[in-house]
């Protein structure tokens, strides 16, 4: 069970992995800095995490640029995924 204490901070964690995604962060990379089901939960419900695929999420508020809205979907699908230009080919 998260501490207060512990997730206070680690909340800027959140902020640097998702300033260099466009405001993303996904729920593996959440629990690699040690939040589990119901930390990510809180936050969820709290309005500091917004929901935009399974296991992405929007850090802060859920207003979505072009280019995240293109990584989350990227992020939603693995490791191995990627986006060019012709991918709705």
């Amino acid at each position: 069970m998260e501490t207060r204490i512990a997730s206070h901070l680690r909340e800027p964690e959140i902020a640097r992995v998702a300033t260099r995604q466009f405001g993303l962060i996904t729920r593996r990379q959440l629990e690699e800095l040690g939040f589990g089901s119901a930390g990510i939960a809180l936050r969820v419900g709290a309005g500091r995490l917004h929901r935009v695929h399974r296991g992405v999420y929007a850090a802060g508020h859920p207003v979505l640029s072009r280019e995240a809205r293109r990584l989350a979907a990227v992020l939603t699908c693995g490791q191995d995924a990627v986006l060019a230009h012709a991918s709705a080919a």
